[in-house]
């Protein structure tokens, strides 16, 4: 369930609105708390997502997106830019 999930939030992501996709990332964030480690399996289909908003038009989704990889990189132990 934890994939359909991710993958219907991720998909928010896409949206016109940059508020939505700040917010649709961050809950992506908030799975990977709550599922630690276990997250992991969830990162290949996450990455192509973060690539786009990485180089979003709107600075601050750009600028959101990289704090939330950083806390993502501490939740699960391990660089997330190797998948990039």
């Amino acid at each position: 369930m934890w994939k359909q999930l991710n993958s219907q939030v991720l998909l928010k992501t896409r949206t016109p609105t940059p508020e939505v996709r700040i917010l649709a990332f961050n809950s992506c964030v908030a799975i990977a708390r709550k599922l630690g480690e276990s997250y992991a399996p969830l990162l290949p289909e996450t990455v192509p997502f973060i690539a786009e908003l990485l180089e979003d038009e709107h600075q601050r989704v750009e600028k959101n997106t990289r704090s939330a990889v950083q806390e993502l990189e501490t939740i699960l132990g391990e660089p997330v830019q190797k998948y990039l």
